[in-house]
């Protein structure tokens, strides 16, 4: 009899949960944003219920700023948005200044990184986040030995099962480099509770910024530097490998790597003015094909994914500049480039605009950056581009979008 009980009392629990997540969306969707974000927390609260096992497979997470970047007056810009209802929840990294740069999943939690300000705590800051609760928050200051961070920035984070590799731009001292405080690449690992330096392992040091790692199973692959000075090496958790001087052999116009990413097997990486083919022995120089596709100058590639099947690569405007360029976008199927492009809004070819960021959800293609003044969010799927920037008029750059 009392096993019934339970199991009645467990459906009921989960009945009511599931009525209040319904009120919830329907609040979202009647685009009433605070009504949202209020019944969203209620229902939280109510159920424990984890965000993530319920209504993540419809949203997609997506951060940046307002503001302009490195200057007094950036804000930053978390949200959960919901492409079904097309309505979004608002979530705070931190409560002041600040941006967000990148972050990743582990299976159960979402970690976004960036720069803030808050509270006491000030510089770089990882900011994890499980789908109901903010699991653990604040500089990196908070979890241990960061002095060599200190001012800097989180640009991204990648998860290898045990720990998240992070890796951005340093303002501290570090020996190995300079013996005053001054502006670093920077490198370092993340268990959730305890964070560890790294930066004094990474080749080529300069004053420069790593924007970009992941990891294929077997090490990580991290690339950054800045304008025409571009780096690239590996980490498999004990010792790097300099790739730098092998690139700039294969691919003449390597420069700053702004992004890369692993499809089971080959890399792609880009940055600056060109593209490149990594299989773990060799480089392969794709830029003039890229060019030729376009048929134009790219400047940039921004952002590199892979959903199973095919690569979508976009870019312009490097991040964090305001050189004068467009947005572009094209695929990849390990053979032939298309040019996507005529497919984003005509407005992106009025104003200076860049894609910075690419991920896939629910078979599309989730694409953000910005034009002009405002940030842009975009899906697209087999042809058809779907506009959501309206969600995202908050945001002056989307520097970063993520789908579970």
């Amino acid at each position: 009899m009392q096993t019934k009980i339970v199991i009645i009392l467990l459906l009921l629990a989960v009945t009511l949960g599931l009525l209040g997540y319904t009120a919830a969306q329907q609040a979202c969707g009647s685009g009433l944003v605070e009504e949202c974000v209020r019944s969203e927390l209620a229902m939280r609260d109510r159920t424990g219920l984890d965000v993530f096992n319920v209504e993540t497979e419809s949203s997609v997470f997506v951060g940046g700023q307002n503001g302009t970047w490195f200057k007094v007056g950036q804000y930053p810009r978390l949200y959960q948005v919901s492409l079904q209802t097309d309505s979004y929840i608002q979530l705070n990294p931190v409560l002041s200044g600040g941006t967000v740069w990148g972050g990743g999943f582990n299976g159960s939690q979402l970690l976004v990184s960036g720069w803030g300000t808050d509270d006491a705590s000030q510089g770089p800051y990882v900011w994890i986040y499980n789908g109901a609760k903010v699991v653990a928050k604040g500089s990196l200051d908070d979890y241990g030995n960061a002095t060599s961070w200190n001012g800097g920035d989180v640009f991204a984070a990648s998860y290898n099962g045990t720990e998240w590799l992070l890796s951005g731009l340093g303002s501290g001292t570090l020996s190995s480099f300079s013996d005053d405080p001054s502006n670093h690449m920077a490198l370092g690992t993340f268990n959730g509770s305890l964070f560890t330096d790294l930066s004094g392992l990474v080749p080529e040091q300069q004053d420069a910024i790593l924007y970009t790692n992941a990891w294929n199973g077997q090490y990580w692959l991290v690339g950054g530097g800045y304008m025409s000075a571009g780096v690239l090496f590996t980490y498999d958790g004990n010792r790097t490998v300099d790739l730098t001087t092998q690139i700039v052999n294969a691919v003449p116009s390597f420069a700053s790597v702004q992004a890369l990413a692993w499809n089971g097997e080959y890399w792609l990486i880009g940055g600056i003015g060109f593209l490149a083919k990594y299989d773990g022995h060799s480089f392969v120089d794709l830029t003039q094909q890229l060019k030729g596709a376009l048929k134009s100058d790219f400047r940039a590639v921004n952002a590199i994914a892979w959903n199973g099947k095919s690569w979508v690569i976009g870019g312009g405007t490097p991040i964090a500049q305001r050189i004068p360029s467009n947005a572009w976008l094209a695929s990849y199927d390990s053979v032939h480039f298309v040019n996507l492009s005529s497919s984003l809004p005509s407005y992106v070819n009025t104003e200076t605009s860049s894609i910075l960021t690419i991920t896939t959800a629910n078979g599309m293609w989730i694409l953000g950056g910005y034009s002009g003044s405002h940030g842009i969010l975009f899906a697209y799927d087999d042809g058809r581009l779907t506009d959501y920037s309206s969600l995202v008029r908050q945001f002056t750059y989307v520097d970063w979008v993520f789908a579970m």
